[in-house]
């Protein structure tokens, strides 16, 4: 059987024969964050829908109320809700990686990214202010900061790391690869503002309402994009063999589901000698 090239913008999928092979470039990355959008849009719409809601319904009770300690929980908030949205997304995707039938519902995933919600605020908290203190001290150092540390929050998703084993992993992960990855967090972010800009317009002038509407449609749609770009970037390292996500009734099995059969597998081998060893000494002392 010969192998079937299929190209997406630059990532190269073979299947056939020949193992799974991935080309990492900014463009593909990109495109391949467009198919994961197009295809889980409805599903990105209404968590990113619930999140920001929420968020930008708090941010107007609180609005009235001044003060630094407001002005932190909403900050603390912010955080907390963009950090379950990731997750959530990383996690649905995670779910199509490694079968193509695996498909959580919108509550499934945050349920699950709730349960890891406080390392990935960690993680969150950690980007914002080592990317926020090397932009005010020289700008190059918050720059590559952001690029350092793009995958921290899939990491911590799928690898089950801890916030600051997240960050060293993801600098680990994209080292020599930093140019596209900022290329990719470049434009994902642009494409962002360009569709923030006329709700924020449009919200600015519509009162309170107007503006809870325009920001929550606004983020809903934005957001979601921005977070699959990263997740792509994470699975186009980590796994290159394999495509980010597969069609329905394909199937693979993850990398890390394959180290723990290994271990598991030469663990029972070892135990097994032993028991056949100890049955024969049980059987020369009876004898």
């Amino acid at each position: 059987m010969l192998p079937i090239a299929v190209g997406v913008s630059g990532l190269a999928f073979q299947r056939g024969t020949t193992t799974t092979r991935l080309s990492f470039t900014a463009s593909g990355v990109l495109g391949e964050a467009w198919r994961l959008y197009t295809r889980l849009w409805t599903r990105s719409l209404l968590m990113g829908g619930l999140i920001f809601g929420a968020l930008h319904l708090i941010q107007i009770v609180v609005r009235s109320r001044g003060g630094l300690l407001v002005g932190l929980l909403t900050v603390v908030l912010t955080l907390m809700g963009t950090s379950l949205l990731q997750g959530a997304l990383v996690e649905v995707v995670r779910g199509l990686h490694e079968d193509g039938d695996d498909d959580p519902s919108a509550l499934e995933a945050l349920g699950r990214a709730g349960a890891k919600l406080g390392r990935l605020v960690g993680v969150a908290l950690i980007q914002s202010i080592g990317i926020g203190l090397g932009m005010l001290l020289f700008v190059v150092p918050g720059l590559l900061a952001l690029t350092r540390w793009a995958v921290a929050v899939p990491v911590a998703m799928l690898e089950d790391r801890k916030t600051d084993d997240a960050i060293r992993r993801s600098k680990e992960i994209l080292t020599g690869n930093g140019w596209n990855v900022f290329k990719v967090i470049f434009a994902s972010g642009l494409l962002t503002v360009v569709v923030t800009i006329p709700f924020s317009l449009v919200g600015a002038r519509a009162g309170l309402g107007g503006w809870w509407v325009a920001s929550t449609l606004a983020s809903m749609i934005a957001a979601p994009y921005a977070a699959h770009a990263l997740t792509v970037v994470y699975f186009a390292l980590v796994q290159p063999e394999r495509p980010v996500v597969l069609d329905p009734g394909q199937s693979f099995t993850s990398v890390w589901a394959e180290q723990a059969a290994t271990t598991t597998s030469a663990a029972d081998s070892v135990w097994a000698e032993y028991e056949k060893k100890f049955d024969e000494r049980a059987a020369r002392w009876g004898a």
